[in-house]
């Protein structure tokens, strides 16, 4: 008998993203993602602002997320992915409230799937912008890999390559993540601007602003350490230690002294199951 857990990590201002996982006689089913791995909250920001989408019978394309919520999301898949294990995926709901006619209100669903094999991440796009239903008993789809959802298909744009319809990948590391705007031209030749935070590219720096967010680890750290990195970056967004004792703490997980609890096996690389 297969059993899904979800793992909350990430709920703020109707964005809610968690980690998901199956399980089979009570142990994880192993999907072999690259997992965890530490990411600027503002360049997966960048590299979801890219990924556009087409729908069938139409000629424009437009971007697949809302501007409203990139960062949003961008934030709680930087901090999902810093906690995941080798066998979860990071799930996307997000949620906007629009007024209609001035009077009436509609919940609209945007929501994804993300994971990381290598240097690359996976985003398979589930509902985009599509309005809920307004019966509380009904419950909100979540997205799944292998299901076409609505007319909406993927279209290659600058760094984000198109795996499938509805599925797309980027290098994480390309430098274009780096760029604060994108820039889309639709048919007539309409020139449209996006505009999210820039990442500064100070990513290896402890940053004097909490809200700066985390700074990106070195590489090879073990999982443990990336997970007990994470771990400290909550408690210095809780305000449950203070500039001082994050540097320390900080600065003796990087030497390697990993809390007790923190499992330090190095994780596996291989193709995602789906």
């Amino acid at each position: 008998m297969t059993k899904t857990i979800r793992t909350p990590v990430f709920d703020e201002n109707m964005v809610e993203v968690f980690l998901r996982h199956e399980e089979k006689g009570g142990k994880p089913v192993e999907r072999g993602y690259s997992h965890p791995v530490a990411i600027a909250p503002v360049r997966i920001t960048n590299m979801l602002a890219r990924i556009e989408v087409r729908k069938e019978d139409e000629k424009d394309r437009k971007p697949a997320i809302p501007t409203d919520l990139l960062y949003a999301i961008g934030d709680g898949v930087s901090r999902s992915l810093a906690k995941a294990d080798p066998s979860q995926q990071v799930v996307v709901m997000a949620k906007e409230r629009k007024r209609n006619l001035g009077i009436f209100t509609q919940d609209y669903l945007t929501s994804a799937i993300v994971w990381m094999q290598g240097d690359r991440m996976f985003v398979k796009l589930g509902s985009l912008d599509s309005p809920l239903s307004k019966n509380p008993n009904d419950k909100v789809p979540e997205p799944t890999v292998d299901d076409i959802v609505g007319k909406n298909r993927a279209v290659p744009s600058d760094g984000i390559s198109v795996e499938n319809a509805q599925l797309v990948s980027a290098n994480w590391r390309d430098p274009i993540f780096k760029d604060s705007s994108v820039i889309s031209i639709r048919a007539g030749g309409q020139v449209v601007r996006r505009t999210v935070l820039m990442d500064s590219g100070a990513e290896a720096t402890i940053p004097a602003n909490p809200e700066q967010g985390a700074p990106v680890p070195p590489e090879g750290l073990s999982p443990g350490a990336l997970r007990a990195l994470a771990d400290l970056e909550e408690e210095r967004r809780r305000g449950e230690v203070t500039e001082a004792e994050y540097q320390s703490k900080r600065r003796q997980i990087l030497a390697g002294d990993v809390p007790a609890g923190q499992p330090d096996a190095p994780a596996p690389v291989a193709a995602p199951k789906q």
